[in-house]
């Protein structure tokens, strides 16, 4: 099991990788579209996927037969729809940086949700001043970025 740092550090990439993907997307979508920009990104995503599939499977850790609900396979539209919604949002007066403050909160608000309501599988965990307190911070610090730009 991965400890505790290291976990850590692949969220911390997780966002890097994010930033990355959605600021290289909407400059793909400001030559093609944002929906052009989509499906490249998934097609060159899905192959980059399926190498990393042959590379692990072939490498013997696999986890032996699971059942798969049919509806865990729909988790790829809202990726797509994030990609086709950040590469409009990015090229607008929010930038970059309150693109990704904003996703932030869209983030906490729903996964304050799921475990809320205990969606997903998740556990419930009910709201409270603790687990909402930071999202309020975090919306606080998204508006500064976007209301707040000083030009120098």
């Amino acid at each position: 099991m991965l400890e505790k740092t290291s976990l850590i550090f692949m969220a911390i990439m997780s966002g890097v990788l994010l930033a990355l993907m959605i600021n290289v997307n909407s400059e793909l979508a400001t030559t093609t579209t944002a929906f052009q920009a989509s499906w490249i990104a998934h097609g060159v995503g899905a192959a980059i996927a399926v190498v990393l599939y042959a590379i692990f499977k072939s490498s013997g850790k696999t986890r032996g037969q699971v059942v798969v609900q049919k509806w865990y396979w729909f988790g790829g539209i809202p990726g797509a729809f994030t990609v086709v919604l950040a590469s409009v949002t990015v090229q607008s007066g929010i930038g970059l940086t309150g693109t990704l403050a904003l996703a932030l909160i869209g983030q906490f608000i729903m996964s304050i949700f799921i475990e809320h309501v205990g969606l997903l599988n998740q556990p419930i965990i009910k709201l409270s001043l603790v687990n909402a307190f930071p999202t309020l911070l975090v919306t606080v610090g998204a508006l500064l970025i976007i209301y707040g730009k000083v030009t120098i």
